[in-house]
């Protein structure tokens, strides 16, 4: 969660100021001094208010700064000890592969591989979304229909469903592992609540990602409620109910427009409007 700001505490300051000043004034109109009397009050009181100004916005600043400092030292100590056993199962998971003859045993070794793969990228995620937290995001130039193919060559790893894919060159300027975060999720949503026989269809036209899927769809009352924080259609399948929440939220920071299809029996269709964040 974000810290608070600490413009609401300054907005507090400034109106209070300016209440008791329209007070101080109103004061003196009615003992008849006038307005060249709130001058001179003015005069000797805006210095003061300046000064008291000055030195609770530096404290302000100040805290949050150190705050923001132990959070962040806290983090990379975090991430660091969380990295270490996965480099050293890495390197491992290497070395063992180069020495083992079983094919049983090679196939172990790979599966672990495949999940380290996955244990690595929740690793970045996790990084990410801490340091996004702390500093502003920084956006970065990339072709989607690149990122499209480069995450569907990875889930198709999983052998279940097979992809069809229409990909034209887009290039966008946003959050590049948020929108890879956002891709992952609706991709997995698309695999997870449809047949492993059925195709999953991606295709990124006039600016526009579409992934639909044919699966056990949704009615208006779920599609209403699909953005809610820990909803899920689907009782019975895995997941926390996060994943849409999240691709909401980073679709409204980046101003990118999202709109999702739905029929029960029929399939799902999200659609990812990229035109306001297409590289100029």
């Amino acid at each position: 969660m974000r810290k608070p700001s600490i413009y609401p505490t300054l907005v507090l300051y400034v109106v209070a100021t300016t209440a008791f000043l329209l007070l101080l004034f109103l004061f003196l109109d009615t003992q008849g001094l006038g307005w060249e009397n709130f001058g001179i009050a003015m005069v000797l009181l805006l210095p003061a208010v300046a000064v008291v100004g000055y030195l609770l916005l530096s404290d302000l600043i100040e805290s949050k700064r150190q705050q923001d400092t132990r959070l962040e030292n806290l983090t990379r100590e975090i991430l660091h000890e969380i990295n270490l056993p996965v480099s050293t199962i890495e390197t491992n998971v290497a070395l063992l592969s180069r020495q083992v003859d079983s094919e049983r045993a090679q196939a172990r070794l790979e599966r672990i591989a495949a999940s380290l793969v996955r244990l690595r990228r929740l690793y970045d995620e996790l990084s990410y979304n801490i340091r996004r937290e702390i500093h502003a995001v920084v956006l970065e130039s990339f072709d989607v229909a690149v990122m499209v193919r480069e995450r569907v060559a990875v889930l198709e790893e999983m052998g279940r469903n097979r992809f069809v894919l229409a990909l034209i060159p887009c290039t966008v300027r946003a959050d590049r592992i948020g929108f890879e975060q956002v891709l992952d999720n609706v991709l997995e949503n698309a695999m997870k609540y449809s047949p492993p026989d059925r195709p999953i269809t991606v295709t990124l036209e006039a600016e526009k990602l579409a992934i639909r899927d044919r699966g056990i769809g949704m009615d208006r009352t779920q599609i209403a409620r699909i953005y809610e924080r820990y909803y899920q259609g689907d009782s019975h399948s895995p997941g926390e109910g996060i994943g849409l929440a999240l691709v909401k939220r980073y679709c409204d920071e980046m101003g990118i427009g999202i709109r999702i299809d739905s029929e029960p029996g029929e399939g799902t269709e999200v659609i990812l409007d990229c035109t306001q964040v297409i590289q100029k």
